[in-house]
């Protein structure tokens, strides 16, 4: 099971918005690896891929299981624009490209998440709103063919509900209320 973090490390998350982030990512790794609520069997299935992105996406962990007490890399904002939908389109990208090394290597696998975690402010210097209309028209088309998985999940007590809305299909929830091992259930 492919779980891919995408981080929004741009200027808006400057703060307390990213210690909450970290924190949430920290949260994500303590839970996984101690099966606290997690099926026992996933513990050794779960793929993890992390991206951060602002103003050009970065892979900070390519795609594989979680070592026993690996901690995540703690991020740092940049101060730039947030180019949420280039981040959305290379985690796409990297989804289908471990997909199809599962169907070479004869592997089953379960559906991939993607797990968007913002402020939901995704303009920058090359998104318009034309591409925000664009990406949520592909998410929704691949959600009903059951390509992936995606949520969604909103930084701070301000963040842009109409935006995480529309770029997850409605699969968006608050980090404040937010437990991860409920996804894997």
């Amino acid at each position: 099971c492919l779980c891919v973090l995408v981080l929004d490390v741009s200027g808006s998350m400057r703060g307390e918005k990213l210690d909450s982030l970290n924190q949430g990512v920290r949260d994500f790794f303590t839970q996984i690896q101690t099966a606290d609520g997690v099926p026992e069997s996933l513990i050794d299935q779960l793929e993890v891929a992390i991206m951060q992105y602002d103003e050009e996406v970065r892979i900070l962990r390519d795609p594989k299981l979680l070592e026993d007490g690996e901690l995540p890399p703690t991020l740092t904002e940049r101060g730039s624009v947030t180019e949420t939908v280039m981040a959305i389109e290379e985690a796409i990208k990297l989804v289908e490209d471990r997909k199809a090394f599962y169907r070479s290597t004869g592997q089953c696998y379960y559906r991939p998440w993607i797990i968007v975690m913002t402020d939901g402010e995704p303009y920058g210097n090359k998104a318009t709103q034309a591409d925000i209309d664009a990406i949520s028209l592909r998410i929704k088309k691949d959600i009903v063919v059951k390509k992936y998985n995606i949520l969604g999940v909103g930084i701070g007590d301000d963040f842009n509900t109409e935006v995480l809305n529309k770029i997850t299909c409605g699969n968006f929830i608050s980090m404040n209320s937010f437990n991860f091992h409920l996804l894997f259930r």
